[in-house]
């Protein structure tokens, strides 16, 4: 779901284009960010951020980065844009679900 929301955003020919994507989650997530940037041709910088890890994964690193190894005031950052980005997809989903639009597992 996050890849097609990711895609239909930067599809968008009225909106800018963002200067950083950042995107909630991890390795997975980052994955499926960087194929979508990929086919539709586009460099954009994007991380995701592990909210169970506090962790920040970047394309073309091994290993994530953990937030507490950045200042303070950048892990901080990172971490209200976590929150914010997770608070909208679980608001998202649960509108989606009171639609009737979302598949139950």
């Amino acid at each position: 779901m996050m890849a097609e929301i990711l895609e239909r955003r930067l599809k968008h020919a009225e909106w800018p284009l963002p200067q950083l994507i950042v995107l909630d989650g991890g390795k997975g997530q980052l994955s499926a960010g960087l194929k979508i940037l990929k086919k539709l041709k586009l460099s954009i910088p994007v991380c995701a951020l592990a909210k169970k890890e506090e962790e920040l994964y970047l394309p073309g690193r091994k290993n994530p980065l953990p937030l507490k190894s950045l200042s303070s005031e950048l892990a901080f950052l990172f971490q209200r844009i976590r929150d914010e980005a997770h608070r909208f997809a679980v608001s998202y989903h649960r509108a989606l679900r009171s639609r009737g639009l979302a598949k139950s597992g």
